[in-house]
């Protein structure tokens, strides 16, 4: 058998392969004997169908086994020659055999481009300083302590900071009335509600009472369909209640994790300012993944873009990936983000290679102790079982791409660090 591997572009390549019919009779023999140890037939016992009978009733199937598996095995062989490794299937163009001169394939599959990334050293892109404002760490900490209050009902009128509960009776919208959701109860937070007008006809009204509350939706209302629309709600009051924050004592903060209301504080900036921080970071990266792929155009082979698109798809299916097959639309609409996040992979993996960036021991048992901090879990016990489970090898590449994608944005590994890489 010969092969030829010719280069159609730099994502494909194209496999002539020629195989003499004589080249099928060794193999052909040895499938028939194959098949007379297993086959069963009326009248004969296993193992002892005679072979022309086998070559009569089977030859066919037979010999189409053993071209598939001499092509199969020839161009693997020859592309690992070669040093291609496929991303796609060997996909056959033309097939020529008429059992009598030597067959004639062309086929051809996918590869990844070799690319040599320019100008990733230095993009002129940083992360920007972050902060936690006070403004900021008040508004969380007021935010938990409305999550973590609780709600009594009171014999009086209702007040901002109240929470009215009650039932839509009637609702006109631009002079036009709605139809009235199944569920009929709404329960309301004076003050906090997207439309204030609503909120400012609710003050003041008592448990039993109906009210019919006209107001205008605000401009910059989160629905755009209601902005500037005048509305009626009639509403009947089933009950009003006092929100309760929490008491600020021992056995409330040791229920939350943490020592005192200061120390409560200092979680709330440390949050605001890492979740910024990491904001700025993601930012800042994608804007010089966004500039690299600009600088350093390079084709994507198809098979990558549909694997990608089917692996999206098959997260919110019950298919495995290899089962789900794309739309027209979807594959248009999916498309351009996955041809992206495959540039983008492979640019992070250029700068780790290029800058030989590794995770060490440090960074990987510092993000198990993060993961079992997260799951509340033993670390020895976490970290054998991602030994066991092989996950380990994956969380090292996962800190290297991380890795590389810092310094793409300036961030260079410590000193400290380098001195452990080499060791």
């Amino acid at each position: 058998m010969n092969v030829e591997i010719k280069e159609t572009s730099a994502v494909e390549r194209t496999l002539t392969v020629t195989i003499p019919q004589e080249d099928l009779k060794a193999p052909f023999e040895k499938k028939v004997a194959q098949y007379k140890k297993e086959i069963q037939m009326p009248g004969f016992r296993k193992g002892s169908v005679p072979k022309n009978m086998i070559i009569a009733r089977f030859g066919d199937s037979i010999r189409s086994e053993v071209v598939d598996e001499t092509v199969n095995n020839g161009i693997t062989e020859e592309l690992k020659k070669a040093n291609i490794v496929p991303v796609s299937r060997i996909k056959v163009v033309d097939f020529k055999d008429d059992k009598e001169a030597p067959i004639s394939i062309t086929a051809t599959i996918e590869i990844d481009p070799v690319i040599d990334i320019k100008g990733y050293a230095d993009t002129g892109i940083t992360v920007p300083e972050v902060a936690a404002s006070e403004d900021e760490v008040n508004a969380e900490y007021n935010r938990l302590m409305q999550m973590w209050s609780r709600d009594e009902h009171v014999d009086r009128a209702a007040q901002k900071g109240d929470v009215i509960v009650g039932d839509y009776i009637e609702v006109v919208i631009d002079g036009e009335a709605q139809q009235l959701p199944e569920q009929r109860e709404f329960r309301s937070l004076l003050g906090e509600s997207a439309s204030p007008g609503f909120d400012e006809g609710l003050v003041g009204a008592v448990a039993g009472e109906t009210k019919e509350i006209n107001f205008t939706y605000p401009e910059d209302h989160k629905d755009e369909k209601y902005r500037g629309k005048k509305a009626t709600f009639k509403v009947q009051v089933k009950d009003v209640h006092e929100v309760l924050p929490p008491k600020m004592d021992e056995e409330f903060f040791q229920q939350i994790g943490v020592k005192d209301e200061a120390d409560l504080r200092s979680n709330i900036q440390e949050g605001i300012f890492n979740q910024k921080k990491n904001a700025a970071r993601t930012k800042a990266v994608n804007e010089a993944i966004d500039k690299l792929i600009e600088a350093n155009p390079f084709e994507v082979p198809n098979a990558r873009v549909e694997d990608l698109i089917k692996y999206t798809l098959a997260r919110g299916s019950d298919k495995p990936a290899d089962e789900v097959q794309p739309t027209e639309e979807e594959l248009k609409a999916l498309t351009p983000e996955a041809v992206r996040e495959i540039k983008k992979h492979r640019i992070l993996e250029f700068v780790a290679n290029a800058e030989k960036l590794k995770a060490t021991q440090a960074l990987v048992d510092a993000r198990i102790q993060q993961m079992a901090d997260a799951y509340h879990v033993d670390f020895e016990s976490l970290k054998n079982h991602l030994r066991q489970s092989g996950r380990v090898m994956a969380l090292r590449e996962e800190i290297r791409f991380e890795a590389a994608a810092d310094f793409i944005v300036g961030i260079r590994p410590a000193v400290e660090d380098k001195a452990e890489e080499a060791k």
